[in-house]
């Protein structure tokens, strides 16, 4: 084995939705979300996590389409 300088290689891929799954619930405070990330074949290419506390947390209420749009923006991505 050859040892050489670090070098930044850079994958590009799209994403084209997501999916939620909470990871952990705290009623009345906050709620964490595992993120995953599908590309165009419907595969998971990433996961990350999310988190919604305070006066966002109490916004969501019962309106999930309000979390889908929390955590769309916290990502950057931009809903159709």
């Amino acid at each position: 084995m050859s040892s050489i300088q670090p070098f930044d290689k850079t994958i590009i891929q799209t994403i084209v939705r997501f999916s939620l799954d909470i990871t952990k619930l705290i009623l009345n405070e906050s709620a964490t979300f595992t993120v995953s990330l599908y590309d165009v074949n419907d595969i998971v290419i990433d996961r990350q996590f999310v988190s919604i506390e305070g006066t966002d947390y109490v916004n969501w209420g019962n309106d999930d389409s309000y979390i889908i749009r929390f955590v769309a923006n916290q990502l950057g991505f931009v809903m159709d």
